[in-house]
């Protein structure tokens, strides 16, 4: 959406027959539809953010002292982790600073999916046929809902790999759209829409 308003906008501002530029309905509805994209985008963070806490408020009791220091440990970083994702999105749907957030999601994701979903480390050729990694694809296997009588053991090793690769693929889409915000800018309907993401140097000139 976002991309789409940014072009409709450019093709209009470079056409002699629209005196360069589009007319105010035109410029209205490119508004609306950058701003739809802006606050889409932030939803899948906000999506996982509900994961966690509907995770962390349903933990398991645990009687041992160094499974619980572990827990509150990984807990807190969660947390940590929590705050930033929800704190960027909010900025992003705001349009404050949004171009510098975006940048920033789209490097934290891309690094995040290329950790938790390496869809190119479990699969090589080996005497002609494939073979798979399949320890280190069920140790960080994707959470699926699953019907009561299937468990994640019952996936053949093809079907692992496959949702690894379709989440990395989905990772990798969503820090596309977060460049495509920093590139572009939040539009005009933002707190801040003339935000610069890096100065322009000009070259002294003799």
């Amino acid at each position: 959406l976002m991309l789409r308003a940014h072009l409709v906008s450019e093709q209009a501002r470079r056409d002699p027959l629209n005196g360069g530029g589009l007319d105010g309905a035109a410029q209205a509805a490119v508004a609306r539809t950058q701003l739809l994209g802006r606050l889409l985008l932030p939803a899948v963070y906000l999506y996982h953010a509900g994961s966690f806490l509907n995770s962390a408020l349903t933990l398991d009791e645990t009687n041992s002292l160094a499974m619980y220091a572990q827990s509150l440990s990984v807990f807190a970083v969660n947390v940590v982790a929590l705050v930033g994702l929800v704190l960027g999105a909010m900025l992003v749907a705001a349009g404050l600073r949004s171009r510098t957030v975006a940048l920033s999601l789209a490097l934290v994701n891309l690094a995040f999916v290329c950790y938790q979903h390496p869809f190119f480390r479990f699969v090589w050729i080996e005497g002609g046929e494939w073979k798979y990694d399949e320890v280190e694809m069920r140790a960080s296997m994707p959470q699926v809902a699953l019907p009561t009588d299937i468990t994640p053991l019952d996936f053949e090793p093809w079907q692992v790999y496959d949702l690894h690769r379709y989440y990395f693929f989905q990772g990798l889409s969503a820090s596309g759209a977060l460049l495509l915000l920093a590139q572009f800018g939040p539009g005009d309907m933002a707190v801040e829409k003339d935000e610069v993401l890096l100065p322009v140097v000009q070259r002294a000139q003799d």
